[in-house]
């Protein structure tokens, strides 16, 4: 079993390797971000674990997803090394974002596109993993947000690549702090709550899954 005291070691040679995608029911486009007129200063000052939440807009949602993890640029040699807005190890971001609205639906934000795609999931770890949220922090109009990394991406470049992964859902879940405050969202991180659920959440993956975080995001105050 992999153990996170394992050393990761880049492989030299690593070779082809085509990235996984989740396997999604139907496509919906998300809007255009809004723009962000707070400044970098004023979203370290403001970031807070936010302790009341509203149901999130679809233009919120659409922006925060947007500056939080879409896809800004692909290497020309290796399509697997993306740039987004939060750093990666390897540029690699094998991090998934999936959200469960309250109402109960399941959708992954493909960043590449910028569209939400509908998710089929077990129902029981569903149910279980936002009553596990809850015990956490109890919001019923917030939506949750989990992160499944692609181990099988990380290990076609790293030997023992877990501690990478981990490390790699908490920058991006650090990052995704700052542009919820940038924005007026509230968000909470809810670290590795649930994580045995989250790995069995969605139905027919084609990658082994690491759960690496998961938190509540939600409409708060506004800029």
């Amino acid at each position: 079993m992999a153990s996170i005291e394992d050393e990761p070691i880049r492989l030299e040679a690593p070779g082809p390797y085509v990235r996984s995608q989740l396997p999604v029911l139907q496509e919906t486009p998300l809007p255009q971000p809004l723009e962000l007129r707070c400044s970098f200063i004023t979203a370290l000052a403001q970031r807070r674990s936010a302790e009341v939440f509203t149901p999130i807009s679809t233009d919120e949602l659409a922006t925060w997803l947007h500056y939080t993890t879409s896809v800004q640029a692909i290497n020309t040699e290796d399509q697997n090394r993306q740039r987004r807005y939060a750093a990666s190890f390897g540029a690699l971001h094998p991090a998934h974002i999936l959200l469960g609205s309250p109402n109960g639906s399941w959708n992954a934000y493909l960043p590449g596109r910028h569209v939400l795609g509908a998710l089929q999931i077990d129902p029981v770890s569903a149910a279980a993993l936002r009553a596990k949220a809850q015990q956490h922090f109890q919001t019923e109009d917030a939506t949750l947000v989990a992160l499944l990394s692609d181990s099988d991406l990380a290990a076609h470049y790293y030997l023992n690549p877990l501690s990478l992964m981990l490390r790699d859902g908490g920058v991006l879940f650090g990052h995704a702090a700052l542009v919820a405050a940038a924005l007026g969202l509230g968000f909470r991180i809810l670290g590795s709550t649930g994580a045995p659920l989250v790995e069995r959440l969605v139905q027919d993956l084609p990658f082994r899954p690491v759960a690496t975080g998961l938190a509540w995001v939600g409409g708060g105050r506004a800029v």
